[in-house]
């Protein structure tokens, strides 16, 4: 009979012990969960930061190459609305979510965060490729009589072009496995 009370002894520390170490696990997995979420939303300021370059320095320096005002208030738009489509998406997962929350729906929520960056690619690139056309247009027309100097602007802004859309690619691949790796320990 002892050995039977010693045994449920036992089986209840064992239990006590398992409890905490599940609390250990749950917490690490937030603490990380929190970490990795803090890292995705500094995308959308580092492009809060590049959206208001384009919007100061790059409007001044469109009406300085002669492009039109309506060039630059739509540049003006267009990026307001790329930062409004990425700020309103990220603030779908909430803080809280993350810390007391369940974690599948954490999960769920970074899953049609991925879906949205994976659906930007189909508006993204086919409203860049007019928006070059335009501006090369614009710089075109506005230095009709240089050809050189038209060549020479077009070349640099289409190496600019180049450059910045091969960073914003590889960013984008990081920022869609990083939300990979978000949902692949949460619904583990």
């Amino acid at each position: 009979m002892d050995e039977l009370v010693e045994m449920r002894e036992q089986m209840n520390l064992l239990k006590s012990k398992l409890d905490k170490q599940e609390i250990v696990n749950d917490r690490l997995l937030r603490e990380v969960t929190s970490q990795r979420v803090r890292r995705l939303n500094r995308n959308v300021w580092q492009e809060g930061i590049a959206c208001l370059f384009v919007i100061t320095f790059g409007s001044y320096s469109f009406l300085q190459l002669g492009c039109s005002w309506w060039f630059v208030g739509f540049t003006i738009a267009y990026m307001l609305f790329c930062f409004l489509v990425t700020i309103i998406p990220h603030n779908w997962i909430k803080q809280r979510d993350i810390n007391n929350g369940d974690l599948l729906t954490v999960a769920k929520q970074v899953r049609r965060l991925k879906k949205l960056y994976h659906n930007w690619k189909r508006f993204g690139w086919p409203s860049v490729i007019p928006w070059l056309g335009w501006f090369f247009g614009e710089i075109y027309f506005a230095h009709a009589g240089n050809t050189l100097l038209t060549i020479c602007i077009i070349a640099s802004c289409a190496a600019g072009a180049l450059i910045g859309g091969l960073i914003g690619w590889t960013r984008h691949k990081k920022f869609v496995s990083e939300m990979d790796e978000i949902i692949q320990s949460l619904e583990q």
